[in-house]
């Protein structure tokens, strides 16, 4: 089956599911902790994550666009949420190859004891309300431009002593466009049967998710907009903007605009990463009924993706032709050359440059880069750079990508 078709069948019967379970309980879900937000990256953009996803807590919005990560991957997160109620998160991901991710998801809310009372109002036993999920996702990239992911969850409610439990599937594609730097992505998340706590069957929050990403690396920002509709809520549409400094200091906004009702209901965040194996994240988000909420986040990376042939026996042997970025873009602005290039999973990269007429490269930077960028301060001289971007992986690099020629005026 070409890619196109295949493609076009995910997404037809992504839509038929949307459409034909969408009104049947219409007003009433369960066990909503199946829909917290609880990435401070992802919530700061208001859940607009689907498409741009590139961690491991992708795997809470689209469980293909984590096989994006570069590294393995460890997060830990504290939601302080309204009424003292608080959500931890940990989360493991496994880049077992460039093409293939594993990640592994534990999620708890709970709160305080509440005091029970009679009709009298004498005072009875505690009661305890807290949720918990534990949930496995696999991806994987079908093609360089295509990638799905499937997700399994189990969650269990304890509701003043009323247990109820079971087990739900998330389905999700990520697609690069013709478009350089737009990717679309959607999700199905939730499928699953009704739970029953006591005697009372309940359904739970089946969610849709449509979203589209586009990136602008001479303004260092990232757009994210995406539809979400859920089982007890009609379609809204959450918005939201990264900007980034060196990729080291990360501002990011988001808006939720909920259906017909036109007010704000704004996020802020903001990120640090040290070094490539540390990230930190917050953000704050004023709900207009319930109050303020926080959520923090740290995340470490480490290791490196192996070549490796998933099965089998044997040493391990390489499953792809490493190859250099398909696309390369040169071009002035102000006194920076800027250079870019799209992403080859797993790798790192080299920058080379040459004078035109001359036949020896030299290494833009002493160091392998993480980014997709470099900032490169414009000869004061007239001249004709060429520029070429390779990859590495394992120590292994590969050939030169296209040669980009910049006239130097």
């Amino acid at each position: 089956m070409r890619l196109k078709s295949f493609v076009t069948v995910c997404l037809s019967l992504l839509m038929f599911v949307a459409v034909g379970r969408s009104d049947n309980y219409a007003g009433l879900a369960s066990n909503l902790f199946l829909r917290a937000e609880l990435s401070p990256r992802a919530s700061a953009l208001s859940g607009a994550y689907s498409a741009i996803g590139n961690d491991v807590q992708a795997i809470y919005y689209n469980p293909a666009a984590f096989v994006q990560m570069k590294r393995h991957e460890i997060s830990l997160i504290h939601v302080q949420w309204f009424e003292d109620v608080r959500m931890q998160n940990l989360s493991l991901g496994f880049k077992l190859d460039p093409k293939f991710a594993v990640g592994i998801g534990i999620s708890y809310m709970g709160m305080p004891e509440i005091q029970g009372k009679d009709r009298f109002g004498q005072e009875t036993e505690k009661i305890s309300v807290s949720s918990a999920i534990a949930q496995l996702n696999v991806a994987y990239k079908v093609h360089p431009s295509f990638f799905m992911g499937l997700g399994v969850k189990y969650f269990r409610d304890d509701l003043a002593g009323y247990i109820g439990s079971g087990m739900a599937l998330d389905f999700g594609f990520l697609m690069e466009t013709l478009i350089p730097r737009l990717t679309v992505g959607g999700a199905v998340q939730n499928l699953g049967n009704k739970i029953r706590y006591d005697q009372q069957e309940e359904a739970i929050p089946l969610t849709y998710r449509l979203g589209i990403g586009y990136a602008i690396p001479a303004a260092h920002l990232k757009i994210a907009v995406e539809g979400v509709r859920s089982l007890d809520q009609n379609w809204r549409l959450a918005t939201g903007l990264e900007f980034s400094y060196n990729r080291f200091a990360f501002l990011r906004i988001g808006n939720k605009w909920l259906g017909e009702r036109s007010d704000l209901q704004p996020s802020f965040g903001a990120g640090f990463n040290p070094n490539s194996s540390l990230s930190l994240d917050y953000t704050f988000y004023n709900h207009q009924q319930l109050g303020y909420t926080h959520r923090v986040g740290i995340s470490f990376r480490f290791g490196e993706v192996k070549n490796m042939r998933i099965g089998g026996l044997g040493p391990a042997e390489s499953s792809f032709v490493l190859r250099p970025p398909q696309r390369v873009y040169a071009y002035l602005h102000g006194d920076t050359l800027k250079v870019e290039w799209s992403d080859v999973p797993g790798a790192r990269y080299r920058v080379y440059l040459r004078k035109t007429n001359d036949s020896k490269w030299i290494k833009a930077t002493p160091r392998l880069l993480w980014a997709h960028e470099l900032n490169i301060k414009k000869p004061k001289r007239k001249t004709m750079i060429d520029i070429a971007v390779t990859s590495v992986i394992d120590g292994k690099e590969s050939s030169f990508s296209r040669i980009v020629t910049v006239e130097i005026k």
